[in-house]
């Protein structure tokens, strides 16, 4: 029976979103190319294929995007944000964080009211109610809203912008460092 360690428990919750995100895209990968074969070579086909399909694009989806956002991965548009002088970064930086948490927390609450709705409905092959599919983007932005609440929070702890690259660089050195000392 392994033992499970804390060190593995951290490494395996910091994976959650991409562990999710890749299960979810196996079967929604797995399912359309078993559907390509049986219809090419049978000429028949899996019947809940496309429902399989849909919800393994719908989860692998918003399951990538809260790990992208958790990471800083997201594609940024950030011009304005590097013509301000260093002093306004910092603040800009913070007024965008707290934007963040409340437009996160807001798509939380209208995804939970789209995700609650969907016991009422359910998928024409499988009988799945929708509320299994649309609990993903509740959860997404869920995590996305905690994720904005802690960039916020190391905001106010760093002396610089925490997303510029001085930043940036304190972050890769604080990762090499807890490296070495794992070892």
């Amino acid at each position: 029976m392994p033992i499970i360690t804390t060190r593995r428990l951290k490494s395996f919750v910091g994976k959650a979103e991409l562990i999710v995100a890749g299960i979810a895209f196996v079967i929604m990968l797995g399912v359309i190319v078993l559907n390509v074969f049986l219809r090419y070579l049978f000429s028949t086909s899996v019947l809940s294929a496309e429902e399989l399909a849909y919800v393994g694009f719908i989860w692998s989806t918003f399951a990538a995007v809260a790990w992208l956002y958790r990471t800083k991965a997201l594609i940024a548009v950030d011009v304005i944000f590097t013509i301000l002088p260093k002093a306004l970064q910092r603040p800009l930086s913070m007024v965008v964080n707290f934007a963040l948490i409340g437009a996160n927390l807001w798509f939380c609450w209208l995804s939970w009211v789209l995700a609650s709705g969907g016991w009422i409905r359910k998928t024409p092959v499988l009988d799945i109610p929708y509320f299994w599919i649309n609990l993903a983007p509740f959860l997404a932005f869920a995590l996305m809203a905690v994720y904005s609440a802690m960039h916020f929070a190391q905001g106010l702890r760093h002396s610089t912008a925490p997303d510029s690259p001085e930043s940036v660089n304190d972050d890769i050195h604080d990762a090499e460092l807890n490296k070495e000392t794992a070892l």
